[in-house]
């Protein structure tokens, strides 16, 4: 391979890192070059009874086209190959290396390549430091004999630095992905609005539980992916907030104020800066605020099952005991259910010996204690995907 067709093609490589369906164009020019029937990169984890499981596999097109007739009879546990071990941390092995001679399971092989319309094949073999095995194969046509030639000895070895490189570069975006997405996932279940902002105010991330706030409170908005107040006074508010904690980044201040007071449903605010380190060379630390939101009317909603499964509780007493904690008296309750008094009075006398508690003040503390008040259910954690800004 010459060393302009390398540079033509590592950019496109590379590429394939945060953008995986560039691997079929960048196998596909790899297949024109080499005239071969097609191209595939495999990476092999090591199982704990040493068995290799493939982890993922990029396709040229022709392969993408024919995968279920590959996977059927060459991609498996049953292809020779990968039981073939070498101690050098890369090789290309080359089929009649290895099944120069002839027997029952070679020829079988060789039928399961006929079936698959494959011919014989070269492989890099690439043993990464992390126990993980990265395979770059190109097979003929089947019924082309023509043989592997040195060119293919020398592209692969120029190739195989750059496959690993990118391979391990994928491996890590694709883990800090997951990573985020597990972690947005856990933030959707708390019951209190979070927002990252940007200097400039841009909504940089957010929870799902503020961006139900957003939908629904009069006192807090987005206009061109910002977070906006209704009323100027609070947003005068705001803002000054956002300047004090600017100024006071390294104490990390909590600054609090109600929006929207006097007003429906007013929400409580929490502004503070995070400041993150950035360790590349010569870059400062990165600033950004952090908001936390909370509403003033927010009680225990459908929340009795969670109360007793916490406490012991039966339907009707967790159903009780939910009612006080969001304020309504033992007179308001009876009345509101149609029970007695003394049928209310029995059900507290209950709550409170599987709760350990002896006074109701008690009970409405433990309550919004608990780990049911301080989360919400999540029902489609989507949604805070497709509302964030892009």
């Amino acid at each position: 391979m010459s060393a302009y067709y390398v540079n033509k093609l590592l950019p496109e490589l590379y590429r394939c890192v945060d953008h995986p369906t560039q691997w079929v164009k960048v196998l596909d020019q790899l297949r024109d070059d080499l005239d071969v029937s097609s191209v595939v990169v495999q990476v092999f984890d090591r199982s704990n009874t040493g068995d290799l499981v493939q982890n993922w596999v990029m396709r040229d097109s022709f392969s993408l086209a024919n995968a279920a007739l590959h996977d059927k009879w060459v991609n498996n546990a049953d292809n020779p190959r990968m039981y073939i071990e070498t101690t050098d941390s890369l090789a290309i092995i080359r089929d009649e290396e290895i099944f120069s001679l002839l027997s029952p399971a070679v020829e079988r092989f060789h039928e399961r390549l006929k079936q698959a319309q494959l011919g014989h094949a070269i492989a890099l073999d690439i043993k990464a430091p992390n126990n993980q095995y990265i395979s770059l194969i190109a097979h003929r046509k089947y019924g082309d004999k023509r043989s592997f030639g040195r060119s293919f000895d020398d592209c692969f070895q120029q190739l195989a630095p750059h496959i690993q490189q990118s391979v391990a570069l994928s491996e890590k975006l694709n883990t800090l992905s997951l990573r985020n997405a597990y972690i947005n996932q856990v933030t959707n279940h708390i019951n209190t609005g979070m927002m990252l902002l940007t200097l400039n105010g841009s909504v940089y991330w957010s929870n799902q539980c503020a961006m139900d706030m957003v939908q629904r409170s009069e006192h807090i908005g987005l206009s061109n992916d910002k977070l906006t107040l209704t009323h100027s006074a609070d947003q005068q508010v705001f803002n000054a907030m956002l300047a004090e904690a600017l100024s006071q980044v390294e104490l990390s201040p909590r600054l609090m104020a109600t929006i929207g007071q006097y007003r429906f449903n007013p929400l409580q605010l929490l502004v503070t800066c995070v400041d993150v380190p950035v360790h590349d060379m010569g870059r400062p630390s990165e600033t950004m605020i952090a908001v936390f939101f909370s509403e003033n009317d927010h009680g225990f909603t459908h929340l009795d099952e969670e109360v007793s499964q916490l406490y012991g509780l039966t339907p009707a007493e967790s159903r009780l005991a939910v009612a006080l904690a969001n304020g309504l008296s033992l007179e308001e309750y009876s009345q509101q259910k149609g029970v007695s008094i003394g049928t209310v009075r029995i059900q507290l006398k209950s709550i409170f010996s599987k709760m350990n508690i002896t006074r109701q003040q008690e009970l409405v503390r433990v309550l919004w204690a608990s780990v049911s008040a301080r989360t919400r259910p999540v029902i489609d954690s989507s949604l805070l995907i497709d509302s964030l800004p892009s």
